[in-house]
């Protein structure tokens, strides 16, 4: 039988939210994974994964690629 992990509960979605304006603003066309509120930005998501796990390893990771701004620009 599997052992079942347990995980801190954490909001990493609303911290995206919360900072998605200043994330696409410096970080566009790069990569997020937060690990328990705390982001790891940069070009390589599988080492940025590799870093969140190292530091996290309990952790349920959230990871996206950054908009850029013109990836907002209505084509109309």
């Amino acid at each position: 039988m599997r052992a079942i992990r347990k995980t801190k509960k954490t909001n990493d979605h609303e911290w995206i939210r919360k900072n998605i304006e200043n994330l696409v603003k410096k970080y566009g066309g790069k990569f997020l994974v937060i690990a328990e509120n705390e982001p790891f930005i940069g070009d390589d998501a599988k080492e940025l994964v590799k870093k969140a796990k190292t530091k996290h390893p309990n952790a349920i990771l959230t990871s996206m690629p950054i908009p850029r701004p013109e990836d907002f620009t209505c084509a109309l």
